[in-house]
């Protein structure tokens, strides 16, 4: 019998010339329990060489990356693929795979939302494959609980919506529904994946700072879903542009339905991040700020509670690229084949 400590999983990553799909390469590459077989891009000819996937893959050695193509795919037998690729082309692809007995890591939103009939409003598309959204486990990783293991199809998180679940989950069930939730959410602008448009150039984010999205942003339903709070509560969420690379602060503004001691929040959280070595929860009144995670797989969390307990902001931050995308995808492998979260990703 094989040792766990000494098995082997055969990945294959589609998208890899994105920006997730590049932080993937470079953590599959040095994981000690997968072997990339497999490396496509997004383009529609040419090849990119491994080198080029990512800098800190320089001198490393894996394969190039060429146009997708599905019988290349299943010809390099991949027990795992993890797709970062737009949400059409991963909602036709999942089902192909899945067929023929291939697990997924979607990094797409394809399969993040339970009722089919979001798709359309939220994603401009009508579901190919309605049933297997029923099916599909919703990778944030800390609130998983065993069901990862046997699963076929994850889908993994939106990057807003894993800034603003993390730190919201372990009260919800404190929280005043009869109230708005606010949520300010602000990425870098790799969060737009690489775009050759304007408002992504160099010269208007530099030095800018702007919101975006606000009459409804994909990541709202996908917050509700996570939170449980239908369509009547009402969540105003709105994302913003920041002028960096990378990294994602969410200010997050809740009422409780009776007031809450610092002590009593703070065990919440402890309860609900104790065996986490991701998540880090911070005193009360100490906030943390985007510097203290970017470039790694952490998440932070802070709060500050108002009005004698009635009321709080939270703050939470997250590296998008990561946390909210290649490396939480990296986590959920992890517990699939039952290796710690951290391996790989120290």
């Amino acid at each position: 019998m094989t040792n766990l400590s000494d098995a082997v999983a055969s990945v294959a990553v589609v998208g890899a010339t994105g920006y997730a799909g590049g932080e993937l390469a470079a953590i599959l590459s040095r994981h000690p329990h997968a072997n990339l077989a497999a490396v496509f891009s997004g383009a529609k000819s040419g090849t990119t060489p491994f080198r080029s996937l990512h800098p800190s893959l320089s001198r490393a050695t894996g394969p190039d990356a060429v146009p997708f193509d599905l019988d290349l795919l299943l010809a390099a037998k991949p027990d795992v693929v993890f797709l970062a690729t737009p949400n059409e082309i991963a909602a036709e692809v999942v089902p192909q795979l899945l067929d023929r007995g291939v697990r997924v890591i979607d990094l797409s939103g394809a399969f993040r939302l339970r009722e089919s009939a979001s798709y359309p409003t939220w994603y401009g598309f009508e579901h190919p494959r309605a049933e297997l959204l029923r099916e599909a486990v919703y990778g944030l990783t800390e609130f998983c609980n065993g069901e990862l293991t046997t699963a076929r199809l994850v889908a993994n998180p939106g990057c807003y919506p894993t800034s603003v679940l993390l730190a919201v989950r372990p009260l919800a069930a404190l929280i005043d529904r009869d109230q708005p939730l606010i949520c300010d959410s602000m990425s870098g602008i790799s969060g737009a994946g690489k775009k050759s448009e304007l408002a992504y150039s160099f010269a208007e984010v530099f030095g800018n700072f702007k919101a975006y999205g606000v009459a409804g942003h994909r990541h709202e339903p996908e917050i509700r879903q996570g939170l449980k709070l239908g369509d009547r509560a009402t969540l105003i969420f709105v994302p913003h542009l920041l002028p960096t690379v990378r990294g994602i602060l969410s200010t997050i503004h809740v009422a409780f339905t009776e007031p809450l001691t610092a002590e009593h929040v703070l065990a919440l959280y402890t309860k609900a991040y104790a065996a986490s070595h991701l998540v880090t929860v911070l005193p009360h009144g100490q906030l943390p700020e985007l510097k203290d995670v970017v470039n790694t797989p952490r998440a932070e969390i802070g709060f500050q509670l108002l009005q004698g307990g009635k009321r709080a902001v939270l703050v939470s931050v997250i590296d998008n690229l990561l946390k909210g995308a290649a490396s939480q995808a990296v986590q959920n492998f992890n517990r699939m084949f039952g290796y710690p979260d951290t391996e790989g990703l120290s």
